[in-house]
């Protein structure tokens, strides 16, 4: 009996084993097939008198692999070398509990429009994503999306772990706009967390409106995570001023950022 035990214990590792090895490959796929999508919607741009259909259904393509994809525990640290060379941004928190995707679809004009969703850990080896554009009020896409720009991890006083999403709206012509907001995890779902105090009001997101691109239109936080520095535009009826290179700063107080004059 304990040799047969021994050998099911052995049998059983071997089986896991390899299950793990698949995975990791299937990864390097997902990669490939990525890449070679990205690339069609790329040629089909082109194109889009005749290819408008292809682009589409391309793109569509590209999120249903990628929701498929993404809750798999490997996908959280996947270089996806081939596919961020391609259009692909790819962005990981520092705990890799959360990961953020989004690609232009390259449907669009001056305006840009971008399919995004982000993919976390609800723990016991288990991943969700939520798609974030073509949301469910939009499901053919008619909202122009956002383009991420970054995740930043943010670990409080209480206990709690923060990621910070920075994206960037690529409207017609000189209109542009940025935002950063907060999550969390908690009981099993991703929520917006109320993080940012101004000097009225605990926001759960920051955004802003802005024309040319510069350094000064960009969110920066500080190399230590302790000041957060909100780009102050020259205002205008339609949202499209230059960045003044001034700054609304925000430094972190160990359970929010909390506005300083």
């Amino acid at each position: 009996m304990q040799m047969k035990s021994y050998l099911y214990t052995v049998l059983l590792l071997l089986v896991l084993t390899f299950d793990q090895q698949v995975i990791a490959l299937d990864t390097k796929q997902v990669d490939k097939q990525l890449t070679s999508m990205l690339q069609k919607i790329s040629n089909y741009s082109q194109n889009q008198a005749d290819d408008y259909e292809k682009l589409e259904a391309t793109n569509d393509e590209i999120l249903k692999l990628l929701k498929k994809s993404s809750v798999e525990p490997q996908m959280m640290k996947a270089p996806l070398k081939e596919a961020t060379a391609n259009g692909l941004s790819a962005f990981v928190s520092d705990d890799k509990k959360l990961r953020c995707y989004c690609w232009d679809t390259l449907t669009g004009g001056t305006m840009h429009f971008f399919y995004s969703l982000i993919a976390y850990d609800i723990g016991n080896n288990k991943i969700k994503c939520n798609v974030l554009n073509p949301s469910n009020k939009n499901p053919e896409g008619e909202d122009p999306g956002s383009c991420i720009e970054g995740v930043d991890t943010i670990k409080t006083t209480d206990g709690k772990t923060v990621y910070l999403v920075r994206d960037l709206f690529i409207g017609s012509g000189m209109i542009h706009g940025r935002s950063i907001t907060a999550y969390i995890l908690a009981n099993g779902k991703l929520i917006e967390y109320p993080f940012f105090q101004t000097s009225k009001k605990l926001l759960k997101s920051i955004n802003f409106g802005f024309g040319e691109y510069s350094d000064e239109a960009e969110i920066k936080l500080s190399s230590d995570k302790k000041t957060l520095k909100i780009p102050v535009i020259k205002k205008s009826e339609d949202d499209t001023g230059p960045a003044t290179g001034k700054y609304l700063n925000y430094v972190f107080n160990g359970t929010r950022f909390v506005f300083k004059k």
